[in-house]
């Protein structure tokens, strides 16, 4: 191979390697919204989606399409005792949590649980139909962690 070609190739590289972090920056945007609004919600009990979509997305890193909007229907909050009888025990929903990718600093209480088992279809629902709208391909089988401050 030239030494021409090389070049060419390491540019290329070096420009999917840009759109990708553009691309990551922008999932990343989106979780973050979501991992938000989750605050405000756990908080007030109050969904404010629009302000979190505008607060949350500095003006220079928009993407070139608009955001998919946050569901408008707050997840149905599970209870203790749904998952006590889907689980079977505190230990069975902390196998099914882990399972499912949703991972705790330390031991969660009951209402951390509820919380999380309440909002990770949420999370997964608005990840990709950020992708789709995006039309992010070769993420099938990726996981994304998110950490919640």
């Amino acid at each position: 191979m030239g030494k021409k070609r090389i070049n060419q190739l390491l540019n290329q590289l070096k420009e999917n390697q840009q759109a990708e972090l553009r691309n990551a920056a922008a999932i990343y945007s989106v979780a973050q919204i979501a991992v938000d609004e989750l605050e405000a919600i756990a908080t007030t009990g109050l969904p404010k989606p629009e302000r979190a979509i505008r607060e949350a997305i500095p003006a220079g890193i928009a993407p070139a399409t608009p955001a998919p909007a946050l569901p408008a229907a707050v997840p149905t909050q599970l209870t203790q005792a749904e998952l006590l009888q889907r689980y079977g025990s505190y230990n069975g929903c902390r196998s099914a949590a882990k399972a499912l990718g949703i991972h705790f600093p330390k031991n969660p209480s009951w209402p951390q649980l509820i919380a999380a088992f309440s909002y990770i279809d949420t999370f997964r629902q608005l990840i990709h139909d950020y992708a789709q709208q995006q039309e992010i391909r070769n993420l099938a089988g990726v996981w994304f962690t998110v950490t919640l401050r």
